[in-house]
């Protein structure tokens, strides 16, 4: 497949890593086609790596049907650590695209795993979008129902989250203990940001964010002194390089995953042994 992207300079690129995605996938593809229908001219690069459920041959036919380029992040799987991977798949993405020429107008970095098993409506985009003109702001941020779950990402001037993946490592012990720590601190923070109106803050992600084009050039995931939430690391140096902040839009609605939703503790526990179970049989 030829790369549209050196042709002209689209409206928007969208921007995604996937891995086990094959349950999800069709309905990120036609996320892409309601954008198409809605009138943006759109392109997506989607890196892939290590996936045996099919989701690489997926990617490879959706390729060849011109509806994203498949790119190839197989060395994302020689870096220990999660966040350490994300930041490097998130990055290489970002330089494949900065290679292309001049930025798009627009940036939409997304999820594709079980947050994109409902994605928004076109219409919702679109108007997001259009918030982007309001001075002050460099990107917009999903919202999601029925609660909004993304608490690593997220950081204004009175919280951070920064260590959360700290203070729940020090809890893990122990199935009461830990949905204690759940209970106590997590879904009350959850909820506290589950808001009907705009807010405004200084990083955010949600499973969904749009930039402008230009400020999206100016930020980098990487972060060689700590293993942080890598949209956090890339929202702080946009924001300081523009001196602007995110919105996160209430009109612009995810839903929330399944392995983020606020839980009674039978279902919790159940929960957390499904998941032992499959990590174990995946070896």
């Amino acid at each position: 497949m030829n790369d549209p992207v050196n042709e002209r300079r689209p409206d928007i690129v969208v921007l995604a890593l996937a891995r086990n995605c094959a349950a999800t996938l069709p309905a990120f593809l036609r996320f892409l086609a309601s954008l198409r229908a809605a009138g943006l001219d759109c392109r997506a690069f989607v890196g892939e790596n290590d996936s045996y459920d099919g989701t690489g041959a997926l990617l490879a036919a959706a390729q060849a049907r011109g509806e994203l380029r498949h790119v190839p992040t197989g060395f994302m799987s020689e870096t220990r650590g999660r966040l350490a991977r994300m930041a490097l798949g998130r990055e290489h993405l970002k330089q494949v695209l900065d290679v292309q020429g001049a930025p798009p107008a627009f940036v939409c970095v997304a999820d594709i795993d079980n947050v994109m098993a409902c994605p928004p409506e076109a219409e919702a985009v679109v108007a997001a979008l259009a918030k982007l003109e309001r001075p002050g702001l460099f990107a917009v941020s999903a919202a999601s129902r029925p609660h909004y779950y993304d608490l690593l990402a997220y950081e204004d001037e009175a919280v951070s989250y920064e260590h959360l993946l700290d203070d729940i490592a020090r809890h893990r012990r122990g199935a009461l203990g830990y949905y204690r720590f759940f209970s106590s601190t997590i879904y009350p923070a959850q909820s506290a940001l589950t808001r009907e109106r705009e807010t405004t803050c200084l990083s955010a992600f949600n499973g969904l964010t749009l930039y402008r084009g230009a400020d999206y050039r100016l930020g980098s995931y990487r972060d060689e002194a700590y293993a942080r939430c890598e949209h956090l690391t890339f929202n702080r140096r946009v924001a300081a390089a523009t001196g602007r902040r995110m919105l996160v839009d209430p009109g612009l609605v995810l839903r929330t995953p399944g392995d983020h939703a606020q839980r009674g503790f039978l279902s919790f526990y159940a929960s957390r042994m499904r998941k032992l179970a499959v990590a174990r049989l995946r070896g």
